[in-house]
């Protein structure tokens, strides 16, 4: 049986889990030479938490007596460890403050709803008693959504794990009624005992909740064939400082303004996701990766493309580029005797072939279904990759990320315990912009480290492809000056963003828009759709209680960006 657990305050994941550099042999060493480390490998020294600087908690008797009124005493927890939790999300901004010891961003309570009742209870005390109210799933979002944007209110997070169940299956229907506090893990541990899935894999499967997957129009690994989220949504409840807004269970209407969407991607701004009825799916019999080989990026993204085309898209699609291939090569765990020796075989196929392993990208490719089903795909995608000089590596290279997909985001505190930055920017364009984008943005994503004095690493993966185009997502790391860490951070990050939206792509594709994109919000949808957005957040909460500061732009948006909280720029180690 799944039960959630709090990520570190730290850092990702459980407290109990962190990178196993044994286990990934060669990751360390293709970074310090990537990086031009030169150091032994030396971790700095975690702060401890009772170092880390707390505000002093902002108290509203009126507001504390009517929850007292309506809930037990363990569902109000205003504890040190608590609201140090509850203070941030995980992005590098939020983490490196963290670290430094400032948690300026902590609400002053804690609540856990376990029914709707208690969540609409709390918004209506909330707008009594004029105190801010923040969403809060699992804490993994990076885009800046979690953190309070005003001091001088109460803030309280809302922490919806207890609210977990799926209420309600239609094998039928293939539709589930799922209570938005549910983990992904937990989530698909309650469908597959009806022989079901939701399908929805993202990197941060095992700490995030369905409501904050809705919030921020997350996508998963096999978005290729399950598709967004907000594909997946067929109903909802959310409850709203002005009531409870909900939406029928039907398969599509043809009502108005499309109600869930508004809901939807709506980052806890206008009221809180409390269940949703969402589109399932009969397990796959056969579910297997097999890792291709592509002699350069452009030709993988013609396979991919010609994939869609063709109406022969797998479940997962995921194509690297040669540095990002690399990085995946380096993060391998320990191969046995027998697998080196295939792979030097292998390696000598390639040359024959004409591989250049300095240009060479990865492409992993899931095939799901019946058995019979994943075998015709896995032949015909097969085909169209040879059409493009791709070379099939079999599925041992797909069992090496199965088991390590979610891995990944340990590395970063890894690297950051050694001094070392890294961060992720992705965005969606067409299929005919998708080349000249991944030139001008990788270009003058390095061009913006190098400024700052150091050697930088970017590496890429395409996935999630669509008739139109596919989702970019760019990966950057460099070492850190000591006491210019934050400027060298906003410098990098402010490079990668405005070349999305000077190549007309999107700010984000799926990691939402919280405070790190907010300044190329209105560039993006517009200014009248900047003030659509103030409408239905009037409407919806009108003395602004729903978390503040989240899809409105200041008059001058990059100055509050680039703000950060006093000392964090200079602050040294601890």
């Amino acid at each position: 049986m799944y039960t959630p657990r709090h990520m570190k305050w730290w850092g990702w994941g459980d407290e109990d889990v962190s990178f196993n550099s044994s286990a990934h042999p060669g990751a360390w060493p293709y970074a310090k030479a990537q990086l031009g480390v030169e150091e032994d490998e030396v971790a700095r020294p975690l702060m401890p938490i009772e170092a880390v600087r707390l505000p002093e908690a902002i108290r509203h008797e009126g507001f504390l007596s009517d929850l007292r009124r309506e809930m037990r005493a363990d569902q109000i927890c205003d504890s040190r460890r608590e609201r140090l939790i509850h203070a941030y999300g995980k992005g590098f901004r939020d983490l490196f403050r963290m670290r430094q010891g400032m948690a300026e961003g902590a609400p002053d309570l804690v609540i856990y709803p376990e029914n709707e009742n208690d969540v609409l209870m709390t918004l209506r005390a909330a707008a009594r008693h004029d105190v801010v109210v923040i969403p809060f799933g699992g804490g993994s979002n990076i885009a800046g959504c979690l953190e309070r944007s005003e001091r001088s209110r109460m803030a309280v997070s809302l922490d919806m794990r207890r609210m977990r169940h799926v209420l309600e299956v239609d094998a039928d229907s293939c539709t589930a009624r799922i209570e938005a506090g549910a983990f992904g893990p937990d989530l698909e541990e309650q469908l597959n005992g009806y022989g079901l899935t939701l399908g929805h894999f993202p990197d941060s499967f095992l700490h995030s909740t369905l409501g904050g997957w809705i919030a921020t129009r997350s996508a998963g690994m096999q978005s290729d064939k399950y598709g967004k989220i907000e594909d997946m949504v067929i109903a909802l409840r959310m409850v709203t400082p002005a009531g409870v807004l909900a939406t029928r269970t039907v398969p599509k209407s043809s009502n108005g303004i499309d109600v869930n969407h508004l809901c939807i991607g709506s980052e806890g701004t206008l009221g809180v996701i409390t269940e949703a009825t969402m589109q399932v799916h009969p397990r796959a019999n056969s579910h297997r990766t097999h890792g291709y080989l592509f002699p350069e990026f452009e030709a993988g993204i013609e396979a991919m493309h010609e994939c869609v085309r063709k109406e022969c898209v797998p479940s997962m699609l995921r194509l690297s580029d040669s540095d990002k291939t690399a990085l995946s090569l380096a993060f391998k765990p320990p191969s046995s005797q027998l697998s080196q020796a295939a792979s030097k075989v292998m390696k000598g196929y390639l040359r024959v072939k004409g591989f250049d392993f300095a240009r060479t990208c990865l492409m992993l490719t899931t095939f799901e279904g019946s058995k019979s089903g994943a075998i015709r795909q896995h032949g015909e995608v097969s085909a169209i990759y040879r059409r493009f000089g791709g070379v099939d590596l079999g599925p041992s290279s797909g069992k090496s990320f199965e088991s390590t997909k979610y891995d990944f985001p340990h590395i970063r505190d890894f690297l950051l315990d050694r001094s070392i930055t890294s961060d992720v920017s992705e965005t969606s364009t067409v299929w005919s912009n998708l080349v000249p984008l991944y030139r001008a943005t990788t270009t003058a994503l390095r061009a913006a480290i190098v400024e700052s004095g150091v050697k930088p690493w970017v590496g890429c993966h395409i996935s999630h492809t669509y008739q139109c185009g596919a989702s970019l997502y760019l990966t950057f790391a460099f070492k850190q000056q000591d006491g210019n860490e934050m400027p060298q951070y906003l410098h990098a990050k402010r490079a990668v963003q405005q070349s999305f939206i000077d190549c007309g792509a999107t700010l984000s594709h799926h990691h939402a828009v919280g405070t790190e994109h907010l300044p190329w919000l209105t560039d993006d949808i517009s200014p009248l759709g900047i003030t659509a957005i103030a409408a239905i957040k009037a409407g919806l909460d009108p003395d602004n209680v729903m978390n503040p500061g989240r899809l409105r732009p200041s008059a001058a948006p990059f100055e509050e960006w680039l703000r950060v909280v006093s000392g964090a720029a200079t602050a040294q180690r601890p």
